[in-house]
């Protein structure tokens, strides 16, 4: 099984905020903590969550014009209601992370005495869906909104997953779309990694607009957007 490496990026996501949490010794350097990529290399990675959905072909054939390669979490629902977009997006060389199976509420699962199980649960289903639709085994994973507690990282080192948050991101937010693009672009620095939506909620037209004003940036401040593998610098024998 693959060492699992944790990744805890600060920034906010619907309800709840990320914070620090002590290492309990699951991840591959005890007491070291992975916040975001080298700021020495000029790269950033453009992330996308609760995909494939209905714009995902429109997103894919933006980060094609621009040269830029992302990374897509998806969810094993999104993935059955769109295989055809999932495939699509492993074809055009994307990295295709686990972001669970339907979603769930974690605030409310973390109560459950059987909250590990359900997890596992959601990550195999998550997994399942992805292998079957592009023929990619999934290595990194993302929780639904950015929940992190001790006993998600366990679960998440039992499946061998390599843990990732988010640097910025507010799509899901009702700020005025031209100071969430504002927000983005400033943001927009080496090893950064950017959180938008390609699925869920309403229209995300808005995410195509951000998306090309981030890049056409971070072509004028000589940025290239790479997958998380390559921002990392993490090998998954992909």
């Amino acid at each position: 099984m693959r060492k699992p490496i944790f990744l805890l990026v600060t920034g906010f996501c619907f309800l709840f905020t990320v914070y620090w949490i002590p290492d309990t010794g699951y991840g591959l350097e005890a007491g070291k903590f992975y916040s975001d990529g080298s700021p020495k290399k000029a790269e950033f990675a453009l992330t996308y969550d609760d995909g494939p959905g209905f714009i995902t072909e429109d997103l894919l054939k933006l980060l094609e014009r621009y040269g830029a390669r992302a990374t897509f979490f998806m969810t094993g629902y999104s993935v059955r209601k769109y295989p055809g977009a999932a495939a699509k997006t492993a074809a055009a060389g994307h990295l295709i992370g686990n972001h669970t199976d339907k979603h769930e509420f974690y605030p409310k699962v973390g109560k459950s005495p059987d909250r590990e199980k359900i997890l596992a649960k959601e990550l195999d289903g998550g997994a399942a869906a992805i292998e079957k639709a592009t023929g990619k085994k999934t290595v990194f994973m993302r929780m639904p909104n950015g929940y992190d507690r001790d006993w998600v990282r366990k679960v998440v080192a039992g499946k061998g997953y390599i843990m990732v948050s988010w640097t910025y991101g507010s799509d899901w937010t009702a700020i005025a779309e031209d100071k969430m693009a504002a927000g983005y672009l400033s943001h927009l620095k080496p090893g950064a990694i950017l959180l938008m939506h390609d699925g869920g909620g309403e229209s995300r037209a808005k995410t195509l607009r951000i998306t090309e004003k981030v890049l056409l940036e971070a072509k004028k401040k000589g940025l290239k957007a790479v997958a998380l593998d390559t921002l990392l610098d993490i090998k998954t024998g992909e």
